[in-house]
């Protein structure tokens, strides 16, 4: 599992966003065994920004996405869970519609390097949940 080192922080490889277009998602999972692991997904904004989440609603605690990397609406604005349609704005993933209305999904930190995003290794290992 390649390893980078970011102002003192280690982060793991989770994803290529290089090749990620404005307003689409890509799923990731990291499994460091008996560390800990992580389902996510990160986000690219229509303006360019990346925004990575844990793949867990906060209402059901399944995953959000509709098929491999689907993860936002037709029109690419909003994340939208694939069991009750709960809307979250891309930007902070604070639900505005459904069931867990006000409630946010779990934003991860993470680094984009050279076209890979890396999640912080410590976030993984602290919660071996996500």
């Amino acid at each position: 599992m390649e390893k980078i080192e970011v102002a003192g922080v280690h982060y793991v490889k989770a994803v290529e966003v290089e090749s990620l277009a404005s307003k689409s998602s890509r799923a990731f999972t990291i499994d460091l065994g008996e560390q800990g692991g992580c389902d996510g997904f990160i986000v690219r904004e229509e303006g360019g920004a990346l925004r990575a989440y844990k793949n867990s609603c906060p209402h059901t605690g399944a995953p959000l996405n509709w098929t491999p990397d689907q993860f936002l609406t037709i029109s690419g604005q909003y994340i939208q869970c694939s069991i009750h349609g709960a809307m979250f704005k891309t930007q902070n993933g604070e639900c505005f519609a459904g069931p867990c209305g006000g409630k946010f999904l779990k934003a991860l930190s993470f680094v984009e390097k050279n076209g890979i995003a890396y999640l912080a290794l410590q976030e993984i290992q602290k919660n071996p949940s996500i």
